[in-house]
């Protein structure tokens, strides 16, 4: 099976000459039944050339070290699967989940990638093309949000938090608010108060990731516990 690793939503192969354009939504939730495992996407051509994009799509599978692999998948139908998009213009994607239904919540990618076009530039210029990852969630109807967050301490002193999501849907961290009491007081926490400390926003079923709370807590903050409240 043919494996691709990740490391950047939008990956740039070859500069300079470029094509771009700009997609909506960049994250949706689909259901794996019913009116929402049908979804749009919408690519706006913003040059002034025609615009060639393949979309396909790719299962996430995350590592433990958080690095994306994307795997071959046939759980969607996208239509339409090539389209070349006039100059200044706009298309419409139909993207629909059509794989078995899911216990747990599974992550995916559809890509839209730039095909190579004939031009009247020397053959030997080197060309840049844009290929954008947009994330989707499927998640069963009866999706539970479970977490567990653990301040780690190192010296006596809080280092980090692990923040872990063991239920079966999407976690979205930006909608979390954490109460942290500890021996000293107790901080409120919000995703304004961390997301200089993140670089992702999801937890996928299984997935954890660790906050540095150096800057949030102190020495005098011993044993220290988490609440977490989803605020949507």
């Amino acid at each position: 099976m043919r494996i691709i690793i990740l490391s950047l939503f939008i990956l740039l192969l070859f500069p300079p000459l470029t094509y771009a354009f700009e997609l909506f939504p960049m994250v949706s939730f689909f259901s794996a039944q019913g009116s929402k495992s049908e979804q749009f996407f919408q690519v706006n051509n913003t040059t002034q050339q025609p615009l060639p994009i393949e979309i396909f799509v790719k299962q996430r599978q995350i590592a433990n070290s958080n690095l994306e692999k994307l795997i071959d998948t046939e759980d969607f139908f996208v239509f339409p699967p090539q389209v070349l998009i006039p100059p200044n213009s706009t298309q419409m994607v139909k993207v629909k989940y059509i794989g078995d239904r899911v216990d747990t919540s599974r992550s995916y990618r559809v890509v839209f990638s730039q095909l190579p076009i004939k031009d009247d530039v020397r053959e030997s210029s080197i060309k840049m093309l844009f290929q954008i990852g947009a994330l989707v969630f499927v998640s069963p109807d009866n999706a539970v949000n479970t977490m567990t967050a653990d301040i780690h301490y190192q010296d006596s002193n809080p280092k980090s938090m692990q923040l872990a999501n063991i239920g079966n849907g999407v976690v979205i961290i930006p909608q979390l608010a954490f109460s942290v009491k500890s021996s000293y007081t107790t901080h409120s926490w919000k995703w304004q108060d961390i997301q200089h400390l993140l670089q992702q926003q999801y937890l996928v079923p299984g997935e954890s990731v660790n906050i540095a709370v150096e800057s949030l807590l102190t020495s005098k903050d011993k044993q220290a516990k988490v609440d977490i409240k989803e605020q949507r």
